[in-house]
């Protein structure tokens, strides 16, 4: 069941892994300590910063950071 969830995320859903770099992951612990973020929240963050992404999330966690977040709404044109 688990892998027949993940083949249909990231085989048909158009949804793409990446990886951050090692300079970057060492980072991760001073991201998170600046914003208050747990580790898959500054992962994410991290990420988002090296591939110059927006990040979209439910999580107001990121609302506190510099590059903030959009809500699914916002992105689907729903506020």
């Amino acid at each position: 069941m688990f892998n027949e969830i993940i083949n249909d995320l990231l085989n048909f859903s158009g949804i793409r892994l990446i990886s951050i770099d090692l300079n970057n992951l060492m980072g991760l612990t001073a991201i998170s300590k600046k914003f208050n973020l747990d580790f898959d929240d500054a992962y994410q963050y991290v990420a988002a910063e090296e591939y110059n992404l927006t990040l979209v999330s439910f999580d107001s966690d990121f609302d506190r950071t510099e590059r903030g977040r959009k809500t699914p709404a916002e992105i689907l044109g729903k506020t």
